[in-house]
């Protein structure tokens, strides 16, 4: 991760991948200074998008919470914003916190999408996205969310300096065809 190497990674539940993959992330952001305004205010109408430049993918409300727990943790005194979406809970406080700034992004595929569609984020400054247990969002039917998050959004390709890590307890063909769709020249880690 530290090398800005696209990355495939299968690990159990419980072995540390939250640290593995934040605490680099983390580093890098704050190596390579503080990250252009993370919210832009539109003039007319005074609407806001939210700008974030790593995106971390969680199957569920709860790892996603997680997940955020630990980032703010890491990112106490560094000056990064991390914020959390999920659905089931009341989308106006997390527009809230949204406003107030989003620099690391931690959200559940259908929220974010939510969001995407209200003009509340953008990913266009995106040069780091995470999937945390990408087989369970497959098992949970995000597949057309992922794909569209990645796809057909304004978020840069691995081409264009994204780096994308997938993390994973199964190896199934259809994970195998999400890391050759999303990552690039990536390393394989078991």
């Amino acid at each position: 991760i530290m090398a800005k190497r696209d990355l495939m990674a299968c690990a159990q539940t419980g072995s540390g991948k939250t640290g593995a993959f934040l605490l680099p992330t983390i580093h890098r952001m704050t190596e390579e200074g503080p990250p252009p305004s993370s919210v832009e205010t539109v003039q007319n109408g005074g609407r806001w998008k939210a700008y974030p430049v790593a995106l971390v993918l969680a199957p569920t409300r709860e790892l996603a919470s997680q997940i955020f727990a630990e980032a703010r943790k890491f990112c106490f005194g560094t000056g990064i914003r991390a914020v959390v979406v999920y659905g089931g809970a009341e989308i106006r406080l997390q527009l809230r916190e949204l406003e107030r700034g989003c620099d690391l992004l931690v959200g559940t595929p259908g929220r974010l999408t939510d969001l995407i569609e209200r003009y509340r984020v953008s990913l266009s400054q995106v040069n780091c996205l995470i999937f945390d247990e990408a087989d369970r969002m497959l098992d949970m039917g995000f597949e057309p969310q992922i794909r569209r998050i990645v796809e057909q959004e304004d978020m840069p390709t691995s081409r264009q300096g994204r780096q994308s890590t997938m993390f994973s307890a199964t190896f199934p063909r259809e994970i195998q065809q999400l890391a050759r769709d999303f990552l690039n020249d990536y390393v394989f880690l078991t």
